[in-house]
């Protein structure tokens, strides 16, 4: 039998397109023009270097906007570009502006007050081709950062708890240079990422999203788009911190330094959007094509029992019991 030699890299096959998918990142910001800067030179930082990036500016103040403008300038890379809007319409609205701006079959959006690691697309990229499932969005975890630096990593250590192997009362911490990728059902509900920044959407999936009407809110990207993504085809969500969350007295989820675990850790005062998000965005995915779609909301988590509620057990209820029975007897 004649063996055929092929000279791969002679065939005049485009891999690239298959090995180094294009991933557009957006940029969403109104009147946070100050922190612009250090959010794109994170984006030209990536170690997957095939990205687009398109900055949409929400109606911000003239000031603002003509700051943002300079910025984009200043950098002076064609892969950088600006949209401005008329009016502040919104995170969500102005996202999908950026989307119908870009080509990239998979998207991200980054927060002007947060900041990329190195390997964020290349990683977030990898999970994505690499897991062996497809699903609409991989998120990953997070590092915690105040103006002093980075105050901590694992927003989501309620994850990691999850999977920690229990000595007696205490639990074996994971070592981080192992991450681990965790898939989680289309159909189990909850709060499975962290925050807008960490997330990488499919393409594919962002045209059911898409709103079909104008929205009450005007924040609450990540409850919208994670809540629809993950409906139509469940979560990753890679155990490795990805991202450089900033804290400030302009967050609605943490408001303390003082923080581990909880995503859904609301600041005390501030407008709880994400209930409404996810009817949104299912009235949304009917919309846009899939008019039988159905999906049941979040569960609210149980009440916890009142203290005269919770049965008592073992020798204790006895003692109890006992204690009754003398006070009955004692004239």
């Amino acid at each position: 039998m004649q063996v055929i030699e092929f000279d791969e890299a002679s065939s005049g096959l485009d891999r690239a397109k298959w090995e180094n998918p294009l991933v557009s990142v957006i940029v969403t910001h109104h009147n946070y023009s100050d922190h612009l800067r250090d959010a794109i030179l994170s984006i030209l930082d990536q170690t997957h270097e095939n990205w687009e990036c398109v900055v949409v500016d929400d109606g911000s103040d003239a000031a603002h906007r003509v700051a943002a403008i300079k910025i984009v300038a200043g950098i002076n890379d064609s892969r950088v570009t600006i949209r401005t809007l008329g009016e502040n319409v919104g995170q969500i609205p102005a996202f999908f502006a950026g989307v119908e701006q870009t080509t990239g079959d998979f998207v991200c959006l980054l927060d002007p007050d947060d900041r990329y690691a190195e390997a964020f697309l290349e990683e977030a990229l990898a999970a994505h081709l690499g897991a062996g499932v497809m699903c609409p969005i991989v998120s990953t975890d997070q590092y915690l950062t105040s103006e002093r630096g980075i105050i901590g990593m694992g927003v989501r250590g309620d994850i990691y708890a999850a999977g920690m192997q229990r000595y007696g009362n205490y639990l074996e911490v994971r070592d981080p240079e192992e991450p681990g990728l965790l898939y989680i059902k289309a159909t189990t509900p909850g709060w499975h990422w962290t925050s807008t920044s960490s997330m990488m959407f499919r393409r594919a999936v962002l045209k059911y999203l898409k709103p079909n009407r104008r929205l009450a809110y005007k924040d609450c990207a990540d409850g919208y788009l994670a809540q629809g993504a993950h409906a139509l085809g469940g979560s990753l969500f890679l155990q490795k911190a990805l991202v450089y969350r900033t804290l400030h007295d302009a967050n609605a989820w943490i408001d303390t330094e003082i923080y581990s675990s909880f995503q859904d850790k609301q600041r005390k005062g501030a407008k709880q959007s994400s209930p409404q998000a996810y009817h949104d965005v299912i009235e949304a995915i009917r919309h846009n094509g899939l008019p039988d779609f159905r999906r049941d909301p979040p569960k609210e988590p149980a009440p916890a029992p009142k203290k005269s509620e919770v049965p008592q057990r073992g020798m204790r209820r006895h003692l109890d019991r006992w204690h009754r029975s003398i006070r009955k007897r004692v004239p």
